[in-house]
């Protein structure tokens, strides 16, 4: 028996050992690779563009109306009207005490009464003894005294009603009022003070009368007459405006001119920072792509571009300025080649593409 389990035994070893180099063998053969899908992307093309260089300086939104309107007569503020307040050209901002002038103008309306009446006394005075000359029964003095009497009366008169319309006219500034259609952006006077003439009563400020403010290196003058255009920067937001207004006046210390810059009434609060870009040079030409086509990487900046065959290079570019979304680069690209503006940091050189819409492209992700 013990030479048939030693024979047995032996074939079972054999036949392990011939089991274990055949699944060597199979480990060792290559396994098929999985195909790569082509990767959904959506492109756009380079363009030729028109760029300037800019200069960024700050700027300031401010009001072409901006008035601390003050006080012309003394007198206690009895109401003044509260900030925030949105107000007509010629409202009440705020209302003085005129108590005393009420009176004065009593007094001088009852002047003027009496030097009326006096005045038509001396008139039928004078056409009686007109009459009586005519007929040699007065002397020819006493009708010209009466004539003088009269004259002085039509004097007496005159600035009694010059007097009356003075504190007409003094009342009325009695009542301190906007000098245009604004906001109150400060009240200054409260009610129960003593204003003093030239003391301020409200700072009024036109909402609807808006530009920025900023300055301008004098070797820049040349590239800003009015009408010219500059670029406004709010954050991520940029807009196109156009130079209102410049002052051809640099400062002697800062070699600078003011410039003002028109924009709409709705865009921006009076006070708001934000940067102006100013043209430097004049345009050029240029080879510009969508911002979302650059792809910012800490070796080097690059696009992706979709060949003929639909399949992904890789160009390295030198991004510049940018202006509306389109950025200047340079490299070996061209007007008219198609770049992947969606996906295109995840594609690999070579990789096939499936060319979507923009709008399909940003579904499917």
């Amino acid at each position: 028996m013990r030479p048939v389990h030693a024979a047995l035994l032996a074939s079972l070893l054999a036949g392990t050992l011939l089991l274990s180099l055949r699944q060597g063998f199979a480990d060792d053969e290559p396994t098929p690779t999985r195909k790569t899908p082509p990767a959904v992307v959506s492109v756009a093309p380079a363009v030729r563009a028109e760029f300037r260089p800019y200069h960024w300086t700050p700027g300031s939104v401010v009001s072409r109306n901006d008035a601390r309107v003050a006080a012309d007569v003394a007198g206690r503020v009895l109401s003044s009207v509260e900030v925030g307040a949105r107000v007509r050209a010629g409202q009440s901002l705020a209302a003085l005490d005129d108590a005393a002038l009420r009176l004065e103008e009593r007094e001088s309306a009852s002047l003027v009464a009496r030097v009326q009446a006096q005045l038509d006394l001396a008139q039928a005075q004078e056409r009686r003894f007109a009459t009586l000359a005519g007929l040699r029964s007065v002397a020819q003095a006493q009708y010209e005294q009466q004539r003088a009497d009269r004259d002085v009366l039509v004097q007496d008169l005159a600035r009694a009603r010059a007097q009356l319309e003075r504190i007409r006219h003094q009342r009325s500034r009695m009542q301190v009022r906007a000098p245009f259609d604004g906001v109150v952006a400060q009240r200054l006077a409260q009610p129960g003070e003593y204003l003093q003439p030239g003391a301020p009563v409200a700072r009024v400020v036109d909402t609807g009368a808006l530009e920025v403010r900023t300055h301008a290196p004098v070797a820049l003058v040349r590239h800003l007459a009015p009408g010219a255009a500059v670029r406004l920067r709010d954050g991520d937001a940029e807009r196109e405006a156009r130079v209102s207004a410049l002052v051809p006046v640099g400062d002697e210390a800062s070699r600078q001119v003011e410039l003002r810059i028109a924009i709409d009434a709705d865009v921006l609060p009076v006070g708001s920072a934000l940067t102006v870009g100013l043209p430097s040079a004049q345009p050029r030409s240029v080879v510009a792509v969508p911002r979302d086509a650059l792809v910012l990487r800490r070796e080097g900046d690059f696009v992706v571009r979709a060949n003929a065959a639909n399949r992904a290079e890789r160009l390295p570019v030198l991004a510049g300025d940018e202006i509306d979304g389109m950025i200047e680069v340079s490299g070996d690209i061209a007007p008219g080649d198609r770049l992947v503006v969606r996906g295109a940091e995840r594609i690999e050189p070579g990789q096939a593409l499936s060319i979507q819409p923009l709008a399909d492209a940003v579904a499917l992700r």
